[in-house]
């Protein structure tokens, strides 16, 4: 039996394996005629049983947006054996921001340049909500760190299979992502199948993003239930029903209290000049009333203004630790 498959300028192991997801698998693969390492998306059976226009979102989607913090597409071939569908995109050798954070170095979350790098690449959801897309499926495992020949690094946002165009005064009804980073209200229909007939905006990406930024900064998910998806009723309790403000509930025993809070843990990382500035985010972006939510404008504008900040660094010989101050770009 073969492990190689191909199509007219590609070829691909299915051995080399880069991701697997509900309906299909990423290969490490290689042009024929000039050697260029590659990323291949196949589809499976349950892909290819979705309505035609639902298949076809994915090559749509990625053929509209062209940005630095978004996987490119180079292609869109068939396998010669299948005669189905393959999406060839740019390989991403860093591999994704969850194995990142897996790594036991980043348990209590990334060091602050890291993080920031991280921040400054949320320019590819900017351009997803210029041209009025939705990705509904944003995680750590979504998120791949590109290297280039010289080193230099990007994240960049992949799997575009769930995601779809709508203007801001459309809804959608369908159910995607994962569970963790689901709306309350997503949650609550897809996970523990209530609330039949609700429709959905676009700020669900909103809070997909605050749970992953936090997941970032402190290396763990901000609501936590005790046994996690053995226990959905718990987490949906601690995201629907937390006061405005807190940005983490976790449940440490069985039928045991939630701990609240509206800072970050102090085993996080980063400086308390950069704290200050993340936290007001992350509450506006955690927001389960709709009408205290952050809107996307309120997110990027926020991001622009932390990024136009300047470091200012304080050495304090008493107590002998550095401070880092982040003042405003007009600040003298």
């Amino acid at each position: 039996m073969s492990y190689l498959r191909g199509s007219p300028n590609y070829v691909w192991s299915t051995t080399a394996v880069l991701g697997k997801g509900a309906t299909g698998a990423v290969y490490q693969g290689v042009n024929k005629q000039t050697g260029e390492p590659v990323a291949v998306k196949t589809f499976n059976q349950v892909s290819q049983m979705r309505p035609l226009e639902v298949q076809m979102r994915e090559f749509e989607v990625l053929n509209k947006v062209n940005h630095e913090n978004i996987v490119r597409l180079l292609a869109v071939e068939e396998d010669v054996e299948s005669r189905s569908k393959v999406l060839v995109m740019e390989l991403c050798t860093g591999g994704s921001l969850f194995t990142l954070l897996d790594d036991p170095a980043n348990s209590y979350g990334l060091e602050e340049q890291d993080f920031l790098c991280k921040w400054r690449d949320c320019a590819g959801m900017k351009h997803l909500r210029d041209n009025n897309i939705i990705h509904r499926d944003l995680k750590p495992g979504n998120i791949m760190k590109y290297v280039a020949v010289d080193g230099r690094f990007v994240y960049k946002l992949a799997d575009f299979g769930a995601a779809r165009e709508l203007q801001d005064d459309q809804q959608f009804m369908s159910l995607y992502g994962t569970e963790e980073y689901l709306h309350p209200d997503m949650y609550e229909r897809a996970v523990l199948k209530k609330s039949a007939g609700k429709s959905f905006g676009a700020t669900v990406d909103l809070w997909s993003i605050g749970v992953t930024l936090y997941h970032v900064a402190t290396g763990n998910l901000p609501f936590r239930a005790y046994g996690g998806r053995r226990n959905r009723d718990t987490m949906f309790c601690i995201t629907s029903k937390k006061e405005s403000g807190v940005i983490s509930g976790v449940q440490n025993s069985e039928n045991g209290p939630i701990e609240w809070s509206k800072e970050l843990p102090r085993s996080c990382l980063l400086s308390p000049g950069l704290r200050d500035k993340i936290v007001p985010l992350l509450a506006g972006l955690l927001e389960c009333d709709d009408s205290k939510m952050w809107t996307f404008e309120q997110f990027f504008d926020s991001v622009t203004e932390l990024l136009r900040c300047r470091l200012l660094h304080v050495f304090y010989i008493n107590e002998g630790r550095e401070l880092h101050a982040y003042l405003p770009a007009q600040a003298t």
